[in-house]
């Protein structure tokens, strides 16, 4: 089954308040991902390269701590829509789709603790 991209991205992108385009380009670089067949390091450089690309611009600001929590929050809604579309087609690729998501899920939480916890000048530990 096939994920529909085209609703999950339009509710993703009226909910999150992101652009269309900021949806298309991450579905793009996702299916990129996907085509290049990667390892776990690939995996782990391409989620790296989410969080620095979406909290880039807001890294110096004061309220940079917020703009990670709303990038987790976003990033969660989308998985959860691309989850439950995946559900509503009975895609037999389900399973492993949740199992990859819990994944990447807890890989963007510590990323974005790293960074928090650096524009803190703190310990990750005392973050969240």
């Amino acid at each position: 089954a096939v994920v529909s991209t085209q609703s999950t991205g339009e509710q993703a992108s009226w909910v999150c308040g992101c652009t269309d385009a900021t949806v298309t380009e991450l579905e793009r670089s996702f299916k990129g991902a996907l085509e290049r067949q990667q390892g776990l390091e690939g995996w782990a450089a391409w989620l790296k390269s989410v969080v620095n690309e979406r909290l880039e611009a807001f890294t110096e600001k004061p309220d940079f701590p917020q703009h990670a929590k709303n990038f987790l929050l976003n990033w969660s809604f989308y998985c959860s829509m691309v989850i439950r579309d995946l559900t509503l087609r009975s895609a037999s690729s389900f399973g492993s789709f949740h199992l990859i998501r819990l994944l990447y899920d807890e890989y963007m939480y510590y990323l974005v603790e790293q960074r928090v916890a650096k524009f803190r000048n703190t310990d990750p530990v005392v973050v969240m």
